[in-house]
């Protein structure tokens, strides 16, 4: 998944270290840039104009770019995931990051039992503290220190590898994994959820600081992520909150 990406010619390096080693689900949150395109003048003709431009390093990784999903924002992207990790080159408080090998395995356990994610941030930022917090994890490729940057397309073309490494078989299998109902994990869009709801209710009782609520949020998400709710625990969390919103005439 690829977040506001500025580089059609990364996109489609991307999509071709992508299919160097059996991936095939690519997601990209469009940039702004992508309704400012010279031809097409909407959402649509940019999008066609960003993915011919990155046909030319996708070489003959042109289906993965043609079955690329786009949304609008991160929130839209991670809905239906169960399990995201970040990648980041910073050192980010309260949060430690795993190798890419450990990412690897990580995928190769989760991903039969629901949709996993991979965030990249956009070339010249990357990912915010704010959206490394949609994460569940953190993953940080172990280059020279005196040089930590990385182009788009390597930093996805070293993970790609080690999921190919731990998950041979990886790109369709597990895609369509039946996990019992009461031990399906959580998805993104029913934790955010239970997020606004929450920061909604404890604003109100006074719990969180109102002109910092997601400092302590954010140790919230984190115990949250480290429990592994499963969706039924979430929306029952969800239930219990909006009681506590109905109770306290919030809504």
């Amino acid at each position: 998944m690829l977040h506001r990406p500025s580089s059609a010619e990364n996109i489609g390096a991307v999509a071709r270290a992508m299919k160097n080693f059996g991936l095939s689900r690519l997601a990209i949150v469009a940039p702004p840039s992508w309704t400012g395109l010279p031809r097409g003048g909407g959402p649509l003709g940019a999008r066609e104009e960003v993915l011919l431009r990155a046909r030319k390093t996708a070489r003959r990784a042109a289906d993965v770019l043609e079955g690329a999903a786009i949304h609008a924002d991160a929130r839209a992207a991670l809905a239906g995931a169960t399990w995201t990790c970040g990648t980041t080159s910073r050192t980010v408080e309260g949060r430690a990051p795993i190798s890419p090998r450990a990412l690897a395995a990580e995928v190769a356990a989760r991903s039969a039992r629901g949709p996993v994610a991979i965030l990249f941030g956009e070339e010249r930022r990357g990912l915010s503290d704010a959206e490394l917090e949609l994460c569940q994890a953190a993953c940080t490729i172990p280059t020279l220190a005196a040089y930590d940057s990385m182009n788009l397309a390597m930093a996805a073309a070293v993970l790609a590898y080690e999921l190919r490494l731990a998950s041979p078989g990886l790109g369709a299998a597990g895609e369509d994994a039946a996990e019992p109902v009461e031990r399906r994990p959580a998805q993104h869009a029913t934790v955010e959820a239970l997020w606004a709801r929450l920061g909604s209710v404890l604003g109100a009782a006074g719990y969180l600081n109102p002109q910092n609520p997601e400092h302590i949020l954010a140790e919230w998400r984190r115990l949250l992520a480290r429990a592994e709710p499963t969706q039924r625990e979430i929306e029952l969390l969800l239930a219990a909150a909006r009681a506590l919103e109905r109770k306290l005439k919030l809504g």
